[in-house]
């Protein structure tokens, strides 16, 4: 489980590097078009889309990483027991917490191909945006069960 949860952050992190370079690019040709008087339409409504993006696709690779931040006064200190047992009761609440998250995802992501919802200058839709933020809580969600067994096999 932990090598299939390791290549599918890697996969998002590679995705959420492109989406950055994307970012980038349009951002770096809208100052351009600027300097011309001739404005991009729609580009921060592309970048913020693609910036909500990023930020999904590379929180996985993140958590999974350890690099959130870590407030280790107290469980540092703790034996390795405890220590063992508050990291799985933490990850089964980061479990539900995303997976909670995923499914309240999803629904929107209905809701706006119900009603149609789309931006003001561009007309994209809101849906891929709010499914691909579902999907990368279902990966947070296969990280945290991966620390969880990762958890209960360490001595």
């Amino acid at each position: 489980m932990r090598v299939f949860v390791l290549r599918l952050c890697n996969a998002m992190t590679i995705i959420a590097g492109i989406i950055l370079l994307v970012m980038m690019v349009a951002t770096f040709a809208d100052i351009i078009m600027r300097f011309f008087g001739k404005p991009i339409v729609g580009v921060y409504e592309i970048v913020a889309f693609l910036g909500v993006a990023v930020t999904g696709f590379a929180l996985p690779r993140a958590s999974l990483m350890k690099a959130q931040v870590y407030v280790d006064l107290v469980i540092d200190k703790l034996p390795p027991g405890p220590q063992k047992v508050l990291t799985i009761i933490t990850r089964v609440l980061v479990f539900f917490m995303f997976l909670f998250a995923a499914w309240y995802f999803i629904i929107m992501g209905k809701n706006f191909i119900t009603t149609k919802t789309v931006t003001m200058s561009l007309r994209v839709p809101f849906y891929p945006i709010v499914f691909g933020m579902a999907a990368s809580c279902i990966a947070q969600c296969l990280v945290a069960v991966s620390d969880i067994l990762n958890a209960g096999r360490k001595q």
